[in-house]
């Protein structure tokens, strides 16, 4: 018996080293991802988060308190508000992630030895955001509210250490916007939930024309008098039907049962869910036709579907990736969708903040549809071309 299964599995590996493609995906794609994810967590924490500031002092007090946040390579001071409303604009916008608030009696009070706050805002749809602002903002303010006030109590006479000591540090006040409560659920059921219909949706549609050739029927689709673009719209209109009504039970199944809010807008929320499903049918259906059989399709659309979620941005943000990290999440359609639906259910955004994703899932689909066409048009002439050969020999 041993002797049988030794002979099997020899078999088997002669099998596997001659079939380079074999080889490549058991041994090279596992090398592969292990490097592209170890270069996406390269830098290791989130940095120069984009901050915006509210400076209601104006005093050489408050400007040392920006500085800190300027020198910290945590943050990215980008702007200066001038209100509240504007500060919230800007964060609404995605323009910044952090607010950070002065209070117009900032400095009076550090003068006079009492306790005074600093406002930090941060935008808590993505937790590393929030969790990573609420530690370096506390260490930052920490640091620099001693040294005021150690310098303040030097000032009337204390002796350094007796100034360390009796200092009264700077407090801040963090304001967590949109997911006040640090809900997990929150900040991860949505994503989760678009990333396995995307896989669904990418094997699915990936083998729509393989299947085809595989079983015959292409070409007697052909001969039926039906031409490429019938061929592949009547193939990506049953999936993104179905997949539209299936995310939009997703949705309801996340708000009604497991309470995740929905603040935004359903316009919205299904021109996006549209454009995303157009743009993952058209990458499918040209992976079908470009590839010669059901294997080969399935493992090219596993390429694209298992790195998706993490390099979409989702829950490390694309900012604090490196540059080759950045270029790979932009080629990603589950960039522009992820986070756009946590947005939307979560923030309520202008029309403008969810535009732009909508704008390059519905450009991707307008090139790669006729890709698609294109590609089959021309496998099409290639098989009659080869047919009306055979027939003069």
């Amino acid at each position: 018996m041993l002797k049988k299964i030794l002979q099997i599995t020899g078999r088997e590996f002669k099998y596997i080293f001659k079939n380079r493609r074999l080889v490549l995906i058991l041994i090279g794609i596992p090398l592969l991802y292990i490097s592209l994810f170890g270069i996406m967590y390269n830098e290791r924490v989130v940095k120069e988060i984009p901050t915006a500031v509210l400076d209601y002092n104006q005093t050489s007090l408050s400007r040392t308190l920006v500085q800190s946040f300027k020198d910290s390579e945590k943050f990215s001071v980008e702007a200066t508000a001038h209100s509240e409303a504007e500060l919230r604009q800007m964060i609404d916008n995605k323009k910044v992630k952090v607010g950070i608030v002065v209070p117009q009696d900032f400095s009076k009070k550090i003068k006079k030895g009492e306790s005074t706050k600093a406002m930090i805002i941060v935008n808590g749809t993505n937790m590393l955001y929030s969790n990573s602002v609420l530690s370096n903002a506390n260490q930052i303010i920490q640091t620099i509210s001693v040294g005021m006030s150690s310098k303040m109590l030097q000032g009337k006479g204390y002796l350094p250490q007796e100034a360390a000591d009796t200092a009264m540090p700077v407090q801040f006040a963090i304001r967590v916007w949109y997911n006040p409560t640090f809900n997990y659920m929150n900040f991860l059921l949505l994503g989760l939930a678009a990333t396995a219909i995307q896989q669904v949706a990418l094997m699915y549609s990936a083998i729509a024309f393989t299947r085809e050739r595989e079983n015959g029927n292409l070409q007697e689709l052909l001969q039926n008098g039906f031409n490429a673009v019938h061929l592949v719209m009547g193939k990506v209109l049953p999936y993104f039907l179905i997949n539209m009504i299936t995310i939009n039970v997703l949705m309801a199944v996340a708000y009604w049962i497991f309470k995740v809010p929905f603040r935004g807008d359903i316009l919205q929320l299904v021109s996006l869910e549209a454009a995303f499903f157009l743009c993952i049918l058209a990458i499918g259906v040209l992976l079908s036709i470009v590839c010669r059989n059901e294997l080969e399709a399935t493992q090219y659309a596993m390429l694209v579907a298992i790195p998706s979620f993490l390099f979409s941005g989702f829950t490390w943000p694309a900012e604090s990736m490196p540059p080759l990290a950045q270029g790979i999440s932009a080629a990603l359609p589950l960039t522009y969708f992820c986070n756009s639906v946590r947005d939307i259910a979560l923030m309520a955004p202008d029309w403008h903040v969810v535009l732009p994703d909508i704008a390059v899932l519905g450009i991707a689909t307008l090139v790669l549809l006729p890709l698609s066409v294109l590609a089959l048009n021309k496998q099409i002439k290639k098989h009659y071309a080869a047919t009306d050969e055979s027939l003069t020999m």
